[in-house]
């Protein structure tokens, strides 16, 4: 029974980070193809490592085996640690969360309230955290045209917060 609770239990861990490497690979990548600067920080990337290992652990250790193990066959010995079922859930649940995350990076400057003294650009929402639009232009350069120097927003702030609660939320499904 206890094995097959360990076994069970390291599966759901390795399918746990899996989706979290996956997606953090896939927003770090596209975002440093597209924004010419990777919208996760190696910091935030180390900090995001940091909680999902220690939670995910700490739900691998402390759950005990249940009477319904010894009711299923065993697994094969040939059989992949990681099933298609896993696989799709984890290419499911990564298509997912980068959708939501490219929405905010790319348009979270539309929709994200901001302080409307705090930012010189149109007093609403926060100034776009990308250093640079579609077309390549400068954002920096242009929201410090006369004005006081902008550095960067919180707009990935909010994209990092994203992330991590998204990750949180998907390990307690």
């Amino acid at each position: 029974m206890w094995g097959r609770n360990i076994y069970d239990n390291i599966r759901r861990f390795l399918q746990f980070q899996l989706t979290v490497n996956v997606n953090a690979l896939l927003i770090a990548f596209v975002g440093s193809c597209i924004l010419r600067e990777s919208p996760l920080q190696p910091i935030q990337l180390l900090w995001v490592n940091l909680i999902m290992d220690s939670l995910a652990s700490l739900a691998l250790a402390t759950e005990y085996p249940k009477e319904s193990l010894l009711e299923r066959p065993p697994y094969a010995k040939d059989e992949y640690i990681i099933s298609r079922k896993m696989m799709k859930h984890i290419i499911s649940m990564s298509i997912y969360q980068a959708i939501v995350l490219f929405t905010i990076i790319f348009a979270g400057d539309q929709f994200i309230p901001e302080d409307p003294d705090y930012w010189p650009r149109n007093g609403k929402f926060v100034q776009a955290g990308r250093e640079y639009d579609w077309s390549g232009n400068d954002l920096y350069k242009i929201y410090n045209e006369g004005k006081n120097n902008v550095g960067p927003s919180r707009h990935m702030t909010v994209v990092f917060n994203v992330f991590v609660l998204m990750q949180i939320s998907h390990m307690l499904c």
